[in-house]
């Protein structure tokens, strides 16, 4: 693929093929205590994420006071701005009107519930019934990796060039890789898997990834990630060159929109490459093919859509022929993988470990016996060099945790 952009006359081409992900309807939002009836373990999870704590956080951070500003609108809009909203927020219709009442909830992922949702708890009929008609009703189950990977990068690759590049929102989530985060703090698997199948029976405690899922989870993420990533460049009209010919950089010293998916639409195709160094995969070999096809230029918005369009087609087809089983020789690339976690989850974690270290100081065990109870929990958690609040102890070992091995906050 030749990667540049040049500046040239922006010439009005056919609208884009792709709609930008709309907000969901507030009116078909049943919220998230529906979910927690019988989801429990899962809605709890759920509530220790980012996900969940950046409705009391986002609209107060420094970053979106900036960008309020910059797109003139008070803070205390971006909750009911639509760009926003489709990313940001939940809202559901109370008191006549549409309202924000979590930010990315179950919903968000899964699909407005009000059509699905009876079809879902249906205990008449089998699971594999309740999981095809909810689908047909708008329902996206964890089982389908397509849509799945799709609803993630709908939002974690930035499609709106003017939000990027007047208002300084990122371009992508940095560093998003979805097997990471499913694997850390988007924490799902309560499913319990008997003979390799899953059954109707949930646990209170998180359950192994199947590996077959999990290089599922990769593969697919990999053809989503690059053809919305093109998709976003083919929306781009702003010149990222100077008269000079030299990038133009924003005022937060990043690359224009156009540029910044332009540079990691190049790293994903080295993935893409090192993949097809240990498997075979024809939509990975005819995504690298269409990818070297085209210009990445300013005006060329349509032939980049199109595109998109077929390298989606070929995430479509690679779920609907594979499992998984397949690619076990991808396994060594799948363990260089850390699980991912923010930086608020970090914190609760730390949190709890320092109170069952406190509780097991106060009732009087030793210290063997509490280094015991602490080593027991290492396995999720492991705090090193550092300070926090409480006893010597706890500063000895607070100020940076590992989760599963995965430096967090990263």
């Amino acid at each position: 693929m030749r990667f540049f952009l040049t500046a040239m006359v922006i010439t009005a081409f056919t609208p884009c093929m792709f709609a930008q992900r709309p907000p969901m309807k507030p009116v078909d939002v049943i919220g998230v205590d529906s979910c927690a009836e019988c989801h429990d373990e899962m809605v709890d999870s759920w509530r220790s994420s980012v996900h969940a704590e950046s409705f009391r956080t986002l609209v107060l951070s420094a970053k979106a006071k900036e960008m309020a500003k910059k797109l003139d609108i008070a803070p205390s809009e971006i909750p009911m701005k639509a760009s926003c909203v489709r990313c940001h927020f939940t809202q559901e219709y109370l008191a006549s009107m549409p309202q924000p009442t979590e930010a990315v909830s179950c919903e968000s992922c899964h699909g407005e519930g009000f059509d699905w949702i009876d079809q879902h708890y249906k205990k008449s009929i089998s699971r594999s019934e309740r999981i095809e008609r909810a689908g047909e009703l708008g329902m996206i189950h964890p089982g389908d990796t397509f849509k799945v990977t799709q609803t993630c990068y709908e939002c974690h690759v930035i499609d709106d060039e003017q939000l990027v590049n007047l208002a300084g929102h990122p371009a992508m989530s940095e560093d998003f890789e979805i097997l990471s985060w499913y694997s850390g703090e988007v924490a799902h698997n309560y499913l319990v898997q008997e003979s390799g199948r899953a059954t109707k029976r949930h646990s209170e405690t998180l359950q192994p990834v199947p590996q077959e899922r999990r290089r599922m989870l990769y593969l697919t993420g990999k053809l989503q990630h690059v053809a919305f990533t093109l998709r976003a460049i083919a929306r781009a009209k702003d010149p990222p060159v100077d008269r000079e010919g030299r990038f133009i950089e924003l005022p937060d010293g990043n690359y224009t929109y156009a540029v910044q998916h332009a540079v990691q639409l190049r790293r994903l195709e080295l993935d893409l490459k090192k993949v097809l160094h240990q498997v075979t995969i024809p939509q990975y070999t005819k995504t690298i093919a269409i990818l070297r096809g085209l210009n990445l230029k300013t005006g060329n918005g349509r032939e980049m859509e199109l595109a998109a369009m077929q390298i989606g087609q070929q995430a479509q087809v690679f779920t609907e022929k594979y499992s998984g089983g397949e690619f076990g020789e991808i396994d060594p690339l799948l363990a260089e993988l850390r699980p991912r976690y923010s930086e608020h989850y970090a914190a609760i974690v730390k949190a709890l470990e320092i109170r069952k270290l406190a509780e097991s100081q106060s009732s009087g065990a030793s210290d063997e016996e509490a280094g015991a109870e602490q080593a027991g929990t290492t396995d999720r958690v492991e705090y090193v060099d550092g300070g926090d609040e409480g006893s010597s102890e706890i500063e000895e070992r607070m100020e940076e945790a590992t989760i599963d091995g995965a430096r967090v906050g990263q």
